[in-house]
């Protein structure tokens, strides 16, 4: 590269980081803000930003505004914690279409997603893309790591699996994994119950959560085992199959199902449904309006063209069979994601981004208008998006609410998502780390635009 290019490239990226870390106060004023603690929106409330911290919340009359700052008026606004996706990939689906992990950070942050909790990638190239994000903070949400799929010999998906197959080898994997600074391992189809059960010790010795998508290790054993969440709404409906050959055999309405989710109220486990990626990539991968949703659209071309190749090649036996047998089995899905926050369960908001027709960024939005389609409230979706999926990554200190000594990571929008919740997407600003943010010059930064 041509040192004046270098020396220019190092000297950008500085003054981004320095930018993002000056104490410079932010004020948002008399704005209408969302608690993702009580669930409820608060009228005229003033936040203060120091540097990239809230230090001051409070009615607007009772909010002394520091000389010199920088104003926004959130009058007949709504502000919210900054959302994050609970179940990210960095890098897969990206390769075969030819791209790099940055590529789609911005379509991310431009949605008002300010974090995402990756789940499952190659280790180094998950570091690498979590340090281009540190270095490029206004265009790229936080990235949280996590192990590569833990799996059995060879891996279902031997680009990001990683085969352990004997509990003696679980001591050595987990204490790489931590030393790599990774926040959560994430045990895979394949895992053999034993080697399961090991990882989940050894990943609680070492302070990490464990999460799963479960198939060989069952739900059950999981749960009696101490997994601290559970991915994809279908490693809990797989036990609750008439048929074990038969996903549309399922039965939510007995007492295996009713005894079940009491259990996983009672270990207080996380679930992430990724309804997202059942209706994008599986069951309706052949419907039109699934295919040339306006959200697809915003992709960019070399996605959308893997995405279409993926479409011709897949081997998918969730989208053959009648259309009205695969509505009917997606709906009970749905049925049972509300029986489980009707129960109490702690729901995440997820998405598997950015497998085919589920777009980054975009593809939360449509994940909690899905949710709210199965029966959870608004208010709850949005706590879920953002305080839930702070708490599964141990961030909740920084992160999932609007409060003093939190990082200031927060979306305004124009309309109230408690009413709509795709009002979520009329978004105004969002703000990084105290930095205020326009959606349109952040997508324009894109690498890929």
């Amino acid at each position: 590269m041509n040192p004046k290019v270098s020396l220019l490239l190092l000297l950008l990226t500085g003054s981004i980081v320095n930018r993002s870390t000056d104490a410079s106060t932010l004020v948002v004023r008399g704005a209408n803000l969302f608690d993702s603690e009580t669930k409820a929106m608060r009228p005229d409330q003033t936040i203060v930003v120091l540097g990239e911290r809230i230090a001051t919340v409070g009615e607007t009359r009772q909010v002394k505004i520091p000389k010199g700052s920088t104003i926004l008026d959130g009058r007949g606004k709504y502000i919210i914690p900054g959302l994050i996706d609970a179940h990210a990939h960095v890098m897969t689906v990206l390769y075969w279409a030819q791209m790099t992990g940055d590529e789609t950070l911005p379509y991310y942050l431009a949605n008002g997603v300010t974090a995402i909790r990756n789940t499952g990638d190659g280790i180094a190239v998950q570091k690498l893309i979590r340090q281009y994000a540190l270095e490029h903070p206004q265009v790229s949400p936080r990235l949280f790591m996590c192990s590569p799929l833990i799996d059995r010999d060879p891996p279902i998906h031997r680009d990001i699996g990683w085969p352990v197959t004997r509990p003696d080898q679980v001591p050595a994997f987990v204490a790489d994994m931590a030393m790599w600074g990774v926040t959560t391992l994430k045990i895979y189809a394949g895992c053999s119950p034993d080697v399961a059960r090991k990882v989940i010790e050894e990943g609680h010795r070492h302070g990490l959560v464990v999460t799963g998508h479960l198939s060989s290790y069952r739900v059950e054993d999981a749960l009696a085992d101490g997994i601290d969440c559970i991915e994809h709404i279908e490693s809990i409906s797989g036990f609750l199959l008439t048929d074990p050959r038969d996903r549309h055999s399922l039965d939510i309405s007995g007492d295996t199902a009713r005894r079940l989710i009491q259990r996983i109220v009672e270990r207080k486990v996380f679930i992430d449904p990724t309804l997202s990626v059942f209706w994008g990539t599986l069951f309706f991968v052949d419907v039109p309006e699934v295919v040339q949703h306006p959200d697809n659209a915003r992709m960019p071309k070399r996605l959308l063209e893997f995405w279409a190749k993926d479409r011709e090649t897949r081997v998918n036996n969730y989208s053959s069979g009648p259309l009205s047998v695969r509505k009917a089995t997606f709906q009970k899905y749905k049925d049972l994601v509300g029986m489980l926050h009707r129960a109490g369960v702690r729901l995440l908001v997820g998405t598997d981004a950015p497998e085919p027709q589920v777009p980054p960024g975009y593809s939360l939005h449509h994940e909690m208008q899905l949710l709210v389609e199965s029966g959870v409230p608004p208010a709850d979706v949005l706590a879920a998006a953002t305080l839930n999926n702070a708490r599964v990554l141990k961030q909740e200190a920084n992160l999932g609410s609007i409060q003093v000594g939190k990082l200031a990571d927060m979306v305004i929008l124009d309309a109230n998502p408690v009413a709509d919740i795709q009002n979520s997407r009329r978004i105004h600003k969002v703000i990084k780390g105290g930095v205020p943010l326009e959606p349109v010059s952040i997508l324009r930064a894109a690498p890929s635009n």
